[in-house]
């Protein structure tokens, strides 16, 4: 039998109040980082009360190691893509993440890495994200060269949608992806 009409009614405004929070509090840690925004300020951001944000978080650093790592790549990505495409389609990835500017998903993971909790909630993400792409890997050094992998990515979006240099910034995906391709085949592909 269905539930009632009521209870899927607030299920999803719980699931949107939640969606809500993350947004608010990636926005306002990319701006202000962590320690320059309350719980008060995500609730106000998200036009909710600061309740609700231990209600569904816990606590101020579970909701910025939450919102700090939505979105957070499955290693399906790294699994399943095939090892000659993959620096593209990270690539791809990681410039349509950074891209997305309102969602400050760079900004909010570099704003949230000076607090504790969550720089050991991304460490833990980033190494499992990047430990089944070593696991990919030949030759030496797999679980290094997998991390270098991650280097590349988070500085190249850095660089182009964070700070904002004018090399990076400027340059478009293909040329982008020739350079990222370069560096990435050494580490991905390594010669014997």
């Amino acid at each position: 039998m269905d539930a009632d009409p009521t209870t899927r009614h607030r299920r999803r405004d719980a699931a949107a109040t939640r969606a809500a929070l993350l947004h608010a509090a990636r926005s306002l840690m990319a701006r202000h980082g962590v320690e320059g925004t309350s719980t008060r300020d995500v609730a106000a951001a998200a036009g909710v009360n600061q309740t609700l944000v231990y209600r569904y978080f816990g606590s101020k650093e579970k909701l910025f190691a939450e919102a700090a790592c939505a979105g957070a790549e499955s290693p399906d990505i790294v699994t399943k893509t095939p090892l000659a495409e993959l620096p593209r389609v990270l690539l791809d990835r990681a410039l349509d993440v950074t891209q997305a500017e309102e969602s400050g998903d760079l900004a909010a993971l570099v704003g949230a890495a000076n607090d504790e909790h969550v720089r050991a909630v991304l460490r833990d993400r980033i190494e499992k994200l990047f430990g089944a792409l070593a696991a990919r890997l030949d030759g030496p050094d797999a679980d290094l060269r997998a991390e270098l992998v991650a280097a590349i990515l988070i500085g190249v979006g850095l660089l182009r949608h964070k700070i904002g240099t004018t090399a990076t910034s400027n340059a478009d995906r293909e040329t982008l992806a020739v350079y990222v391709d370069r560096m990435m085949a050494t580490l991905i592909r390594p010669s014997p």
